[in-house]
């Protein structure tokens, strides 16, 4: 089983909010109180049942409304708080029609043999999601007919649905210290629900029996009701009321069972609480692995993970390994569902298996790669832009040249005495880009398309002008330097006090050739015959240090002052700092 998409409604931040899941990793990252853990929580509530609290519900909101789309069905259930009190409905499930066609091709088959166990179990288990009465006694056959019935019918929904029973691991951060309490999860917690299966007796096993139970007692208020008077009180002011039903709302839950775990040496019990972290990391570690070769239910052959913020409190290297444990599971067929703030593990998975949550006056949103996604996860892989400046730069700067690439960071640094990077600031290079509508569509989905600049010269080739159309970058964030190239866009004054301090520097001497005039007549005769300003510029340095764009690029932006840079280079730099 995998979970497709999960649409929420009214739980805490989670506000009209729906997310679709990657068959195979999903990584959902965001800052602190963006609803990362209340994502998980709400999977948590179908999927195991879970009880809600009234802090649950959004403070603008009396009721909270959860769908999940898995596979087969779609399954709804709602909360509602009135005062201090919490109502639920029962879980209802809408098979879809590819899951229909799948169980009734199957139950009609000629060749099914009911006689076997596999098999047995098998349809007990579909007659329980669909909400059938299955007792152990159960005869096989007229179940079989029951579900065919049922699924054969029109616009079909479940209103007393069970999750289905399906392999599952829940571990966040505190598992890595609690060994114990990970240990029962691995081994005890598949064992807690199958014991409800357990019979009591020839006939009746101990589901049935805690459901007769229940029943019995609602029947028993039920009575008490009319005889001691209460019905006819409630009828003075209700005078069309004839009875009261208790209705009870039965929800089977793992059994609470603990266990103590004993670490022997040389024959004698070691507490592991007294160990280091590490060592709690590494058996927590080694759990994992072995739950990566294990299938607790013969008719789930996968195993869906949900982890949240399992990587708290790990040093790099043990995230990294984490990380390789996790993405074995998902290439072995498995679902891994993880939160995390680790920018190793965001940068270490494909863009496609992202997703990031953002906040915005308690309400949050989703922010994922949704059209073409193999196609624009490729693109944005090939250019080698970590996924942390994809999803939470402050600002993504495309350039057009070397010569401003290598600028731009150095000029940051000297001025700020901080990287780019540090400040969360992204240069890309549009000759990277070879699918220009791809980048486009997938930086539109993912980043925040305000803190998009482009930075280029009045002759911007075609790709760029293309890429400026697909991004509709507004005019206020488009700085155009330089009339022909961004090199030119400096004055004859500032070239050549920028390279000679840089030849200086490198103790080197000024060639004759490299003066005020020299840059002057040059820039004049590229302007007249239409050659390249920036090529041409090196035959005025013969003898110098070896001159190219990006040594040029650093060596303007080492040695100039602010006063000699382009006015509008110096404003994007502004924004950029802002």
């Amino acid at each position: 089983m995998k979970i497709r998409k999960l649409t929420v409604n009214g739980f805490r931040c989670l506000v009209n909010f729906t997310i679709n899941f990657a068959d195979d990793l999903t990584i959902v990252v965001g800052e602190n109180d963006a609803g990362k853990s209340s994502l998980i929580e709400c999977l948590k509530l179908i999927t195991q049942g879970e009880s809600i609290e009234l802090d649950d519900f959004n403070h603008n909101l009396n009721e909270i409304a959860i769908s999940l789309e898995t596979d087969d069905f779609t399954f709804k259930k709602s909360f509602y708080k009135k005062d201090t009190n919490i109502t639920q409905t029962n879980l209802t499930a809408f098979p879809s029609p590819a899951y229909i066609t799948r169980i009734v091709t199957w139950l009609s088959s000629d060749t099914i043999d009911i006689t076997e166990e596999s098999v047995i179990q098998n349809v007990k288990q579909i007659a329980k999601t669909l909400g059938i009465t299955v007792r152990s006694n159960s005869n096989i056959q007229n179940l079989r007919t029951a579900i065919v019935g049922l699924l054969s019918s029109d616009n079909i929904e479940i209103k007393e649905a069970t999750f289905p029973l399906f392999n599952n691991i829940q571990l966040n951060g505190r598992h890595f210290e609690n060994v114990s309490g990970f240990f029962k999860e691995v081994f005890l917690k598949g064992k807690q629900s199958e014991i409800w299966d357990e019979k009591i007796n020839e006939d009746q096993t101990i589901e049935e029996f805690v459901k007769e139970k229940i029943n019995s007692y609602s029947q028993h208020i039920e009575e008490s009701i009319k005889q001691t008077g209460i019905l006819g009180r409630m009828q003075m002011f209700l005078r069309h009321l004839t009875s009261v039903k208790i209705e009870p709302i039965y929800q089977k839950r793992d059994l609470n069972i603990d266990a103590k775990v004993q670490f022997m040496e040389g024959g004698k019990e070691v507490s592991i609480d007294k160990k280091g972290d590490g060592t709690k990391r590494r058996i927590t570690m080694a759990l994992l692995e072995y739950k990566k070769e294990q299938a607790l239910l013969d008719n789930d052959t996968s195993t869906i993970y949900l982890l949240d913020e399992p990587d708290t409190h790990l040093h790099v290297k043990a995230q990294i390994e984490f990380l390789d444990t996790i993405k074995g599971f998902s290439e072995n067929g498995n679902q891994v569902i993880l939160t995390t703030h680790s920018p190793f593990i965001i940068n270490a998975v494909c863009p496609r298996q992202l997703r990031l949550i953002e906040n915005t006056q308690n309400v949050s949103k989703v922010r994922y790669l949704k059209q073409d996604v193999d196609l624009a996860d490729r693109v944005l892989r090939s250019l080698g832009v970590e996924n942390t400046y994809l999803f939470f730069s402050r600002h993504i700067v495309i350039v057009e040249g070397e010569t401003e690439e290598q600028f731009l960071p150095a000029f940051f640094l000297k001025r700020f005495n901080e990287t780019l990077s540090s400040s969360l600031i992204k240069l890309v290079n549009c000759k990277g880009i070879t699918n220009i509508p791809g980048f486009a569509r997938a930086i539109l989905e993912i980043h925040n398309p305000s803190n998009i600049h482009l930075l280029y010269d009045n002759d911007a080739s075609p790709e760029l002008s293309e890429l400026i159309e697909n991004l509709k970058v507004p005019t206020e964030r488009k700085y155009v330097v330089g009339i022909r190239e961004f090199e030119d866009a400096f004055s004859d004054e500032a070239l050549h006090s920028g390279w000679s301090l840089y030849l200086q520097g490198a103790h080197k001497d000024v060639p004759d050739n490299w003066t005020v005039d020299s840059i002057r007549e040059l820039r004049q005769r590229c302007l007249e015959d239409g050659s390249k300003f920036s090529k041409e510029i090196r035959s005025l340095n013969q003898g110098g240090k070896k001159m190219s764009k990006p040594i040029l690029g650093n060596a303007l932006a080492e040695n100039l002052t602010d006063e000699q840079i382009p006015q509008r280079l110096l404003e994007l730099i502004r924004v950029l700092r802002e």
